[in-house]
């Protein structure tokens, strides 16, 4: 979803997300995660925040997968609701900044749970927080961003369907209905839990365009709120 909802906010793109794209179905969520070297003398989000300010004196950085993406809006509000100057440090996708981030080289970073879970169960990196409204099935016992005052911060991005806005809404209903079908089938649902994704179908392509709508609308907020470019 992040191809709809943020990239064309800081990219020039060849598409009109809500014009052009007229969404089928969503197949599975990806919560985000907050995490931080395994190293951190921290096992909560209060804990972090205290060990940035005491022993970095506020200061510090934090890890993107891009530019202008959820993971760095979660990082730039996190940084301003809790009084921090972290610099903002983005890296061409998720495997190099938490490559970065687990030799310590970053403080933390918001990051998909599909690529980030690996190293969490590998005690590689620790989870403080998840971006969402509830709990993740994959970590249950790692609080959400609003159980630890932070609930501004909720971003989950989906995988689906998308088509041209030129498909007759007849045939999006019938592929919506068969891709529904085969989402929900046990054997699809094991590989999706097991690549790190929540299961998860929309009720409808009208409500799932009118979530891409409302994310970007949210999104654009952010953009303009932080002074968010494609360069930073």
């Amino acid at each position: 979803s992040n191809i709809l909802t943020e990239i064309p906010l800081v990219m020039k793109t060849n598409f009109d997300p809500v014009a052009d794209v007229k969404p089928v179905t969503m197949v599975a969520r990806a919560s985000m995660v907050l995490v931080a070297p395994a190293s951190v003398p921290a096992n909560d989000v209060k804990g972090l925040i205290g060990h940035l300010k005491t022993v970095k004196g506020g200061k510090g950085n934090f890890a993107s997968y891009s530019t202008g993406t959820s993971s760095h809006y979660a990082g730039m509000i996190f940084a301003s609701k809790n009084g921090l100057d972290l610099t903002h440090v983005p890296f061409p996708g998720s495997p190099p900044a938490l490559q970065q981030l687990m030799s310590g080289q970053v403080d933390l970073m918001f990051d998909g749970m599909a690529t980030s879970l690996p190293q969490i169960k590998g005690g590689k990196l620790k989870a403080f927080a998840v971006a969402s409204k509830t709990r993740s099935v994959h970590q249950p016992e790692v609080p959400t961003t609003a159980e630890v005052g932070l609930a501004e911060i909720e971003f989950t991005n989906w995988v689906g369907t998308v088509v041209s806005a030129t498909v007759p809404a007849d045939i999006v209903s019938k592929m919506n209905i068969a891709t529904v079908k085969a989402a929900m089938s046990p054997k699809v649902r094991d590989r999706l839990i097991a690549a790190g994704f929540e299961p998860t179908v929309s009720e409808s392509p009208d409500k799932l365009a009118q979530m891409v709508k409302t994310d970007i609308e949210r999104n654009a907020k952010i953009v303009k709120a932080f002074n968010i470019h494609i360069n930073q």
